[in-house]
C-alpha cells in the first residue's frame, strides 16, 4: 500500500513539470511574437520616413526647375542691361564675362525663389511631413553650372529619414552680336528700362521729396523715395530715382509725365486716365488700385501686379519682364499691345489688340485670343529695331543628376 502511495506522488510532480514547461514554451513563442510585431512596425515606420524624404526630393527639386524656369527671362534682362551699358561706356567685355555674371544673377534669383517655398510640408496624418534643409546653391569658378546641394528629411512619429540631393543647371552659352556696321539694321532688341534719361543740374530744392507738387518739372532722389498724399493731375513733369519709388496716394489723370525707378515701383491706390505717360521700373511694379492708360508706355523688369481693371488703349504699351498679376478684368483695346515674358492671370481677359505671353494664361477670356510665343518671337514682337550688340543666351535643361545618400 505504501509503494502504490509513492507512485501516485511521483506522476502529480511529472504532471506539473509538464505543465511548467508548456507554459516556459507558450511564453517564449508570445513574446517573439509581440517582438516581431513591434519590428515590422518599426520596419515600416521606416519605411514610411524614407518615402516621404523621396517625396521631400520630388518636391524641391519642381520648386528648383520652376525657378530656374521662370527667372530666365529677368536675368536675361540684367545681364542685356549690362551689355548695353558697357557698350554705350565703350567699355568691351568677354562673353565669359557675361556668362559668370548671368550665373551670378541667376543665383540670387533662383535663391530668392527658393526663400519663398515651404520649408516644411506636412500630410493629412498626425507627426508626419518632409522637411527641406541645408539648401546649397553654388557654382565653381570658370565654370557655366549651378549646383544645388539640398537635404530631404522624412518624418513618421518619431523616425527620420535623411536624403542628401544634388542638381545642376547649366548656362549652355552666351553670344553678343554686333550689327553696328552701316546700312539698316535688322535686329530687334528688348527694353532696356533706360529710355528716360538721369536729369542733370537738378536744383538742390528739386532733390527733396517734399517737392514733387512744386514747381520743379524735374525731380532727382539720389536712392528709394516715398510721396505720400495724392497726386491727381500732375502734368509736364520727370521723377527720376535711383532707388525704389512708392508713390502713396491716388494718381489719376496725369498727362505727360516721365517716372522713372533703378528699383521697384508702386502707386498705392488707383491711376486712371493716364495719357501720354512713360513709366520704367528695373524691378517690379504694383498698383494698388484700377490702371488705364491711354497713349502710354509702361516697362517693368521685374514681375507686376494689378490689384483691380487694367486697361490699355490708344497706342498703349506696356511690357513686363516677369509674370503678371491683375486681380480683374484685363482690356486691350485695338491698337495697343502687351508683352509678358512669363505667365499671366486675370480674371477676365477682353483682348482687341495684341497679347504676347511666353509663359501661360490663366483667366476667363471673353474677347480675342492671346499669342504664346518663344524666345526669338517675343523680342521679335515686343522688342524695337536696333544696331547695338545683342545678347543671346543659350539656357541648358536642368540635370536630373540627383544623388541619393541615405
Amino acid at each position: 500500500m505504501t509503494s502504490m502511495k509513492n507512485e501516485k506522488g511521483y506522476a502529480l510532480v511529472t504532471v506539473l513539470l509538464m505543465i511548467v514547461v508548456f507554459m516556459v514554451i507558450s511564453l517564449s513563442f508570445m513574446g517573439q511574437s509581440f517582438n516581431s510585431v513591434k519590428q515590422n512596425k518599426v520596419v515600416e515606420t521606416n519605411y514610411q520616413s524614407v518615402a516621404l524624404a523621396e517625396m521631400g526630393v520630388s518636391y524641391y527639386r519642381l520648386a528648383i526647375r520652376n525657378a530656374y524656369l521662370t527667372n530666365q527671362s529677368a536675368v536675361m534682362t540684367q545681364v542685356d542691361y549690362m551689355v548695353k551699358t558697357n557698350s554705350n561706356n565703350g567699355v568691351k567685355r568677354s562673353n565669359d564675362y557675361y556668362l559668370q555674371q548671368t550665373i551670378s544673377l541667376m543665383k540670387q534669383a533662383i535663391q530668392s525663389s527658393l526663400d519663398s517655398e515651404k520649408s516644411i510640408v506636412e500630410m493629412d496624418q498626425s507627426e508626419t511631413a518632409f522637411k527641406i534643409d541645408d539648401v546649397i546653391i553654388s557654382s565653381e569658378i570658370d565654370s557655366s553650372e549651378i549646383t544645388i546641394d539640398f537635404t530631404s528629411k522624412g518624418m513618421k512619429d518619431e523616425e527620420e529619414s535623411n536624403l542628401k540631393a544634388q542638381m545642376v543647371i547649366p548656362i549652355n552659352s552666351i553670344d553678343i552680336s554686333n550689327d553696328a556696321g552701316g546700312g539698316t539694321s535688322t535686329s530687334n532688341e528688348l527694353p532696356d528700362f533706360d529710355d528716360i534719361p538721369k536729369p542733370e543740374g537738378v536744383s538742390s530744392e528739386c532733390r527733396s521729396a517734399s517737392v514733387i507738387y512744386s514747381s520743379c518739372e524735374q525731380v532727382l532722389v539720389e536712392g528709394s523715395a516715398d510721396f505720400d498724399g495724392n497726386g491727381n493731375g500732375l502734368g509736364g513733369k520727370l521723377i527720376y530715382t535711383t532707388g525704389s519709388l512708392v508713390l502713396s496716394g491716388n494718381y489719376n489723370k496725369m498727362d505727360n509725365m516721365k517716372i522713372h525707378s533703378d528699383g521697384s515701383f508702386s502707386i498705392m491706390k488707383n491711376m486712371n486716365s493716364a495719357k501720354n505717360v512713360i513709366i520704367e521700373s528695373k524691378d517690379a511694379t504694383s498698383f494698388g488700385g484700377q490702371l488705364r492708360m491711354d497713349s502710354s508706355k509702361l516697362y517693368s523688369a521685374g514681375i507686376m501686379s494689378v490689384d483691380d481693371h487694367l486697361t490699355l488703349s490708344n497706342n498703349s504699351f506696356t511690357y513686363v519682364g516677369g509674370s503678371a498679376s491683375i486681380t480683374k478684368h484685363l482690356t486691350i483695346s485695338t491698337n495697343s499691345k502687351m508683352c509678358v515674358a512669363g505667365d499671366l492671370e486675370a480674371s477676365q481677359l477682353k483682348i482687341y489688340g495684341n497679347l504676347f505671353v511666353k509663359g501661360s494664361v490663366k483667366g476667363k477670356l471673353m474677347s480675342g485670343q492671346p499669342v504664346y510665343v518663344n524666345d526669338s518671337d517675343f523680342v521679335k514682337n515686343c522688342g524695337s529695331a536696333s544696331s547695338s550688340d545683342v545678347l543671346t543666351i543659350e539656357w541648358g535643361d536642368t540635370k536630373d543628376r540627383v544623388d541619393y545618400q541615405y
